[in-house]
């Protein structure tokens, strides 16, 4: 990981990608303190949240079993015929 002034980063914005790009996430910062992080876009889809993660993990599924993916089955069930391919006659 390597930190960067944001008046340096414009000058070497080429070496900041190639080193996101190789896996080492790159720190920006500005005078005000302001931060970013850059990041490989793969790094990125990888990492980035998902409804179920978040759901998982912001206290709406308890212990135990699933509770989330058992009802997106549950579902899943209901609705599959739904969106199926449907033979029609003249």
């Amino acid at each position: 990981m390597s930190n960067w002034q944001a008046s340096a980063a414009r000058n070497r914005l080429a070496d900041i990608i190639d080193e996101a790009v190789a896996g080492q996430p790159q720190f920006i910062r500005r005078r005000d303190g302001k931060q970013v992080v850059v990041v490989s876009r793969d790094y990125y889809e990888r990492t980035k949240p998902t409804l179920k993660s978040y759901l998982l993990t912001a206290g709406f599924s308890g212990p135990g079993e699933d509770e989330f993916e058992a009802i997106m089955e549950g579902i899943r069930g209901e609705t599959a015929g739904l969106f199926a391919p449907h033979d029609s006659e003249d």
